[in-house]
């Protein structure tokens, strides 16, 4: 599939690839310039290869609040709300973000990935609507992303996970880098001119750079550390569930044993971690790399990694297969950059 940009994408010289079924821009000048502009000035992201769908209806509120492990209940319209939907056995289906339209409606933005199989498993509780083939998702990234989309958008009072809707144009202030910024959903016209101004202003950016700022920011990703067998309390994401309600699978999440959870790594020689590589204490297998990449905001490689729960300590010295050969490393806490 070729998202809505795609076109003008090619005209900006955009490094393309595949993701999840999708062409979309892996960079347009390098990651790590892409990186830098992010973290010292702002980037703009074409992410329309996510999924965006609606619920809506009188029992669309109590449905998502079973579904999901964060206190629906507690949204007002205007707010946005990191969930995650889960499965019979306390694993996650999808992580989302979650936007209360009204008090009846609601907006749910889910992983590329995961789209037909988030739908299909709603679709057994509760009617859905699936708008991503006519809408645009862009997500403008950096400290000066207030400065740039004031020019086109009221932006400076919304506060983080809040949004406003302008003649049909959701604008919230969430995003997935660690910095300030917004995501913006509009119909694939206005989404098109909007994005064609923003690029005067903020660097084109792609899924490359997107992935190393999520990375830094120590941000799960569908499929590395949470899944259908991956239980939010492995993933160290116990503070959106909320287990004073009832949800599904809760019951079976609260009885699993929890061995490993999450973890960061960072190298003390010149390499990069990637998933699956190895850690080992002495000659003893301790974790693996769910993600990793080399930080250009660091200067050196960064992983986040499931560690044996033992051994899960701050600064703790450990070795890191890297295609056969062992590089020192030091166990830590993420975030790997704070802002």
């Amino acid at each position: 599939m070729k998202s809505p940009l795609y076109e003008l994408h090619r005209q900006l010289k955009a490094k393309m690839f595949e993701f999840a079924g999708w062409q979309m821009p892996l960079y347009y000048s390098s990651i790590k310039e892409e990186v830098k502009a992010v973290r010292d000035e702002c980037g703009i992201f074409d992410v329309s290869h996510m999924g965006r769908i609606l619920m809506k209806g009188p029992s669309a509120l109590e449905t998502l609040d079973y579904l999901t492990t964060n206190h629906v209940k507690k949204l007002s319209p205007g707010k946005v709300q990191y969930s995650m939907i889960t499965n019979h056995q306390g694993g996650v289906v999808d992580d989302i973000t979650l936007y209360m339209l009204d008090q009846e409606s609601f907006m749910l933005c889910i992983n590329a990935a995961n789209r037909k199989k988030v739908i299909n498993w709603l679709s057994k509780y509760h009617h859905v609507e699936d708008i991503s083939g006519s809408t645009l998702q862009l997500a403008l990234q950096g400290k000066k992303s207030v400065d740039v989309l004031s020019a086109l958008f009221p932006v400076g009072e919304i506060k983080r996970y809040n949004f406003k809707v302008f003649d049909g144009i959701i604008v919230s202030r969430t995003g997935y880098t660690g910095e300030d910024g917004f995501e913006i959903y509009a119909s694939i016209k206005e989404g098109l001119g909007i994005f064609k101004e923003l690029i005067k202003y903020a660097k084109p950016c792609g899924l490359g750079a997107r992935d190393v700022l999520r990375i830094e920011a120590g941000l799960p990703l569908y499929g590395h550390e949470i899944s259908e067998d991956i239980t939010p309390f492995e993933a160290n994401l116990d503070r959106f569930v909320c287990t004073d309600k009832d949800f599904l699978g809760k019951s079976a999440m609260l009885k699993r044993e929890i061995h490993r959870k999450l973890f960061g790594l960072e190298l003390l020689q010149r390499g990069v971690p990637r998933e699956d590589y190895r850690i080992y204490l002495s000659d003893m297998e301790i974790g693996r790399v769910s993600s990793g990449t080399y930080s250009p905001t660091l200067d050196k490689g960064i992983a986040l990694c499931f560690v044996d729960i033992s051994f899960r300590k701050e600064g703790l010295e450990v070795e890191l297969d890297v295609r056969g050969k062992r590089l020192k490393a030091l166990l830590r806490n993420y975030p790997f950059v704070h802002r």
